[in-house]
């Protein structure tokens, strides 16, 4: 009896790791779309803008925040890298960083290290509104003041060309 039922668990648990793996990828939420910051929802930003462009492809994440402070300097970051937690090339302004992603529950996780002198190594908490039209944001910068702070955003509608 003993030996059917170790055949028996040994049979079942691939079938249960890909339900588990399944139901997981299932509740991920979709943080695709274009986000536009609202200040009145924020922390301080001093006047600045911030824009959120987000694309899910194959598994890979596509990232591009553009910053522009009031007196018109901008600041660009671009990845692309997979929600497994490894790490990837962060490009920002021509400086260089490591992130990395994963999922804890429904929030998307980001982690930016390894980057120049002057740098500080961010963690950043996505979390979507159910209805899917609002991000907001958590950061906290270990190397800074520590002070976890929230960004909230609008997701931007989405404009069809005339005729289409």
């Amino acid at each position: 009896m003993r030996g059917m039922l170790l055949a028996l668990a040994i049979v079942a648990a691939p079938f249960f790791t890909l339900a588990l793996v399944t139901a997981s990828a299932m509740n991920t939420p979709d943080f695709s779309g274009s986000w536009q910051l609202d200040p009145a929802k924020s922390e301080d930003v001093n006047g600045a803008t911030i824009t959120v462009a987000i694309e899910n492809e194959s598994g890979k994440i596509n990232y591009q925040r553009t910053l522009r402070e009031r007196n018109g300097r901008q600041a660009v970051v671009r990845f692309t890298c997979a929600v497994d937690g490894s790490q990837c090339e962060l490009d920002e302004n021509g400086h260089h960083a490591k992130v990395s992603l994963w999922y804890d529950g429904s929030a998307l996780m980001m982690l930016k290290t390894d980057g120049p002198k002057e740098d500080e190594t961010t963690e950043r908490r996505l979390e979507l509104s159910p209805d899917g039209k609002t991000l907001t944001v958590h950061f906290t910068n270990f190397t800074g003041n520590g002070k976890p702070e929230t960004l909230v955003f609008t997701k931007a509608a989405v404009s069809s060309a005339p005729g289409q």
